[in-house]
């Protein structure tokens, strides 16, 4: 049986590091998270998407890998992820952190609300006037 692609380590960016800039990602990142979410209590279905590493793309290198923060913090609670796990299409260290991995949001919840706290403190973003055409005066 072909294992699932799937990271191996959080990439630099990845939303689920709790250093990660979440400025840069969009309200329909977001939603796209949101979607694929499953916790204790409240797994997510089987038919619900997997999430792939935002710096994976269809024709790159490796194109659609599992995203190892989202693995590591729903994995578990993602009815597909463990029939994947249970089938041997992941291994178990799929699911789990590395010593070596940066600290993670504990939940989406925990994620969303460091990413509205940092868009609050984001300086804003400059605008020109119109007295300030573009190229200046």
């Amino acid at each position: 049986m072909v294992p699932e692609p799937h990271r191996t380590h959080p990439c630099a960016q990845c939303p689920w590091r709790q250093d990660a800039d979440l400025t840069a990602f969009s309200d329909a990142d977001m939603t796209k998270l949101a979607n694929a979410n499953g916790f204790a209590g409240c797994e997510a279905p089987a038919d619900a998407p997997a999430m792939s590493c935002h710096l994976d793309q269809p024709d790159s290198a490796h194109p659609m890998r599992l995203c190892a923060g989202w693995l590591a913090v729903v994995g578990r609670h993602h009815l597909g992820i463990r029939m994947a796990l249970m089938i041997d299409k992941l291994p178990p260290a799929a699911v789990d952190t590395n010593d070596d991995w940066p600290p993670l949001h504990e939940s989406l919840d925990d994620l969303t609300a460091e990413r509205t706290r940092q868009q609050l403190n984001a300086p804003p973003t400059a605008s020109l006037s119109p007295a300030d055409p573009p190229g200046g005066r």
